[in-house]
């Protein structure tokens, strides 16, 4: 039992690790990309009327919810095998 709780544990790492490296990269690259690149940031972007550091703000909202949700669904399967493996514990 402890075996398949470690496993599971290592599983949840693995998935975290890169998303959290990958939050960490997207969301310090605004302000770092405007500290260092402010003429390309303040180029118009393919949208008319909208420059590349704001469509990048923008697309941070959307990266928000997509991590969050990815998160959540991660989550509710380690649950449904932690409480499979306490459920069989117990029996």
């Amino acid at each position: 039992m402890d075996d398949k709780i470690s496993l599971i544990m290592q599983e949840k790492k693995r998935f975290l690790l890169p998303m959290l490296i990958f939050l960490l990269v997207f969301y310090f690259m605004l302000p770092l990309s405007l500290a260092f690149f402010p003429e390309a940031m303040g180029r118009m972007s393919i949208i008319p009327g909208l420059s590349w550091g704001w469509l990048y703000t923008f697309l941070q909202i959307p990266m928000t919810w997509l991590l969050g949700w990815m998160y959540h669904q991660k989550s509710k399967k380690f649950d449904r095998e932690l409480e499979e493996i306490r459920r069989k514990g117990l029996q």
